[in-house]
């Protein structure tokens, strides 16, 4: 039997530390919890760690400064943001510059649950590792390993799943998506995920815009998004609203 995977929460106020231990606390890992980005770097270099939750803002050291340090010694757990909706253009430059995945506060224990295991996942190598499919011409745009933008020439914009995303997901039960003619912000919920072992997984909109199109395929078949993320499995096409300024914070490929 494997050990249980190590979960280090890094937060200056206890109440926060508290809430995650308490709704993973049915999860099968192991968690140690710290209050400053110095006692993070401290417990990395003395103990076993899978994947680390960190506080966005923070004082001193703040999550960013934290996930740089860790790259600089060579650490290469996944590392999951969590912040307020006021720093939402923080949370995705974090994910820009390598964090696995962020989490917005107030968040659900579903919300909590799924991130994590998806982190889990992905420090474990668990899941299908095979090449799952690729993008088709145009301008295609990537938020870390989150999700994926295909500029069509329209000058619409197609929305779907990173393959590091849907390999960590698990078996989708549920899609919740937005209505056609919805606004989404950049950084904003774009859709919810819900999988089959109870956990919900976010997926936050790489571009602010007015929905055009829902993928209709994914209502009858949701697993689509995972079979096929870079084709059928699309999610969504979107009117951008700022497409040159927003694209310039995504990697281009």
């Amino acid at each position: 039997m494997s050990e249980p995977a190590r979960v280090l929460v890094v937060d200056d106020e206890q109440v926060v530390l508290d809430s995650v231990r308490k709704n993973l606390k049915k999860e099968d890992y192991g968690i140690h919890t710290v209050l400053s980005a110095a006692d993070a770097l401290d417990h990395l270099g003395a103990a076993t760690v899978t994947v680390v939750i960190t506080d966005l803002m923070m004082p001193g050291m703040d999550g960013l400064e934290l996930m740089g340090e860790m790259q600089r010694r060579g650490y290469r757990q996944p590392v999951v943001m969590i912040t307020g909706y006021a720093t939402m253009r923080t949370a995705l430059q974090a994910l820009r510059k390598g964090a696995f995945d962020y989490i917005a506060k107030p968040f659900t224990r579903a919300e909590l649950q799924g991130v994590v295991s998806r982190a889990v996942r992905q420090a474990s190598r668990e899941g299908n590792l095979e090449e799952i499919g690729e993008l088709g011409t145009g301008a295609c745009h990537h938020l870390g390993g989150h999700c994926w933008v295909l500029v069509q020439d329209d000058g619409s914009a197609k929305i779907g799943l990173e393959d590091t995303f849907a390999r960590t997901v698990g078996e989708i039960d549920e899609i919740e998506m937005p209505a056609a003619g919805d606004y989404v912000e950049q950084g904003s919920v774009c859709l919810r995920i819900l999988t089959k072992d109870g956990k919900t997984h976010t997926l936050w909109s790489a571009l602010s815009g007015s929905i055009l199109e829902l993928n209709a395929d994914l209502v009858a078949n949701p697993e689509l998004a995972i079979e096929d993320p870079y084709g059928r499995g699309w999610l969504l096409r979107v009117d951008p609203g700022n497409l040159d300024e927003e694209l310039k914070g995504l990697d281009l490929e």
